[in-house]
């Protein structure tokens, strides 16, 4: 979309801002070559648990103190009604009816994991494939459901899935690689000691994820006492893209690492090595799910709060010539961190986390699409940005909430590409958020899901809802209980005779079952009945 366009939607002088050159760009340096354990087959069963249980939240890229200060300053002005909000909302659930401002009951959802002992937040995260919708969560581990009915057909602890248990494992990720019909689960251990800390990758064998998986491992190659936190999970063509933050021991963001992993050996069960790539200090930083064969992968950072977003260009990851070169600054309208998320009936609040990107992005032709959380009119508010990667310009951006006073945060987005066009390849967008609402009528934490079409207005309002709970969370009866830390939605990879591969995505995020336990709710939506 021409920047002229964006402007005459009503965004923000700073995301229409002139298209800058694409030179090659600032070169990445990679420290060093690093290899994966070989595979072993495994098909996990049971419910083994850590020897060690322990929760953290994700640490920021800032200093605990000027988060906490930022935190406070969001806070202190107090919530106001969003400014500017141009409501358009055409995703549906099935059986409902298309609107612009959906109030619909959760059809099209099911149960998803919840909290067993001590473990919070779930960082929940899931993906579609064929048949399944696979889920994984901090101390629930991995589970299996039908799509036809939502039925649970397989769980396992992550101690028995990944055969280990000297420490929590936590951080998980999944996607469903839809070009060669595999599963890929990561996820990371607590330090076993200041020179082993344990990353985990499982890819399955067939499109089945209660068969067999291949598990490989690594100790990232860091200083002692150095800390591996946050990595994310992008797939392309020929590889599985990774990216984490390193702290030191005193818990000071150091670098950013970002890696690529062969398929071509990864899904064989060859082991492999890679170029363990140093991105300095950018803030937390998405990889892609890459929906074409580009040769090219972009990756987007955010930092706490700023006017600009980092965008880095990897070129052929999982290849002996593979690297990565920062791209001009991509100009976006200046944000803060958002101010945590209340609830009706206490002074208990919700964390919105601070202002990352802590999903995937997606990646179609030249257009690259994800969303974080931000302060807006006092109020946590996601914002999405569609960046040009051509001109590291955004061409669309918008805000997601379901009313202009409710509190809306831990947020997702996925694009696809039916209904794109010649110059914007991005027909579609999905979404999912939390959302609370203080003001009459009130309402505690919901599971919300929606959807843009490629004409739509910029702005997303009102949604689905897939989750209400009856009352308020505060399981620690800290200040601000832990949320999140993230939710997803992927893109249903497979089509029925009303709707179309493209057309259709599932969703999951946390859910609240009582004032102490967190669940999940897995629902879907579609631009189609």
């Amino acid at each position: 979309m021409l920047a002229a366009l964006a402007l005459s939607l009503g965004l923000a002088q700073g995301t229409g801002a002139a298209a800058q050159p694409n030179h090659e760009g600032k070169p990445v340096k990679a420290s060093q070559r690093v290899h994966l354990s070989k595979p072993r087959l495994v098909n996990p069963t049971g419910q083994a648990k850590a020897k060690v249980q322990k929760s953290q939240a994700p640490l920021p890229t800032v200093s605990r103190q000027k988060l906490a200060e930022l935190k406070a300053e969001a806070t202190k002005h107090g919530a106001k009604n969003r400014p500017n909000m141009h409501g358009g909302n055409s995703a549906k659930m099935p059986g409902g009816n298309s609107s612009k401002m959906l109030k619909q009951p959760s059809q099209g959802s099911f149960e998803g994991l919840s909290q067993p002992c001590c473990l919070r937040p779930p960082d929940t995260t899931g993906a579609v494939g064929k048949g399944q919708f696979v889920e994984v969560v901090n101390g629930a581990g991995f589970g299996v459901f039908s799509k036809s009915d939502g039925s649970l057909l397989k769980q396992v602890s992550f101690a028995s899935f990944f055969g280990y248990s000297a420490q929590s494992i936590f951080d998980p990720r999944v996607l469903y690689d839809k070009k060669w019909n595999r599963w890929v689960i990561s996820a990371e251990a607590f330090p076993e000691s200041s020179t082993v800390q344990k990353v985990f990758y499982a890819v399955s064998t067939s499109s089945d994820a209660t068969k067999s998986f291949l598990i490989s491992t690594f100790d990232p190659p860091e200083n002692p006492g150095d800390f591996y936190d946050f990595p994310q999970l992008g797939l392309d063509q020929d590889a599985v893209i990774v990216t984490a933050n390193i702290f030191d021991s005193g818990l000071n963001y150091v670098r950013t690492r970002a890696f690529g992993l062969a398929k071509a050996d990864l899904y064989n069960g060859i082991g492999t090595g890679f170029l363990y790539f140093d991105l300095g200090t950018p803030g937390t930083t998405a990889p892609p799910v890459v929906d074409d064969n580009n040769a090219n992968d972009f990756l987007v950072s955010a930092k706490t709060s700023d006017n600009h977003l980092s965008l880095f260009k990897a070129t052929g990851l999982g290849r002996s010539n593979e690297d990565i070169v920062q791209l001009p600054d991509v100009p976006v309208t200046a944000y803060t961190v958002p101010p945590a998320a209340r609830q009706p009936g206490t002074a208990s609040l919700l964390d919105s986390s601070d202002s990352r990107f802590s999903q995937n992005s997606t990646q179609i032709g030249n257009q690259l699409l994800n969303i974080h959380t931000i302060s807006l009119g006092g109020l946590p508010t996601p914002r999405y940005y569609q960046i040009n990667t051509d001109t590291s310009a955004v061409t669309t951006s918008g805000i997601v909430t379901e009313s202009a006073t409710s509190d809306d945060f831990n947020a997702s987005v996925a694009g696809s590409p039916v209904g794109g066009s010649a110059t914007n390849a991005i027909g579609r967008m999905f979404f999912t958020w939390s959302s609370t609402q203080v003001n009459s009528p009130t309402h505690q934490v919901r599971v919300k899901s929606g959807g843009r079409l490629r004409t739509d207005p910029t702005d997303v309002t009102g949604g689905n809802t897939h989750s209400t709970a009856s009352t308020f969370y505060d399981p620690t009866g800290d200040p601000v209980e832990r949320w999140g830390d993230y939710s997803a939605v992927t893109i249903n990879p497979s089509a029925t005779n009303t709707c179309a591969v493209g057309n259709r995505a599932y969703v999951v995020n946390e859910r609240q079952i009582s004032t102490t336990s967190w669940g999940s709710r897995i629902g879907r939506l579609g631009f189609c009945s």
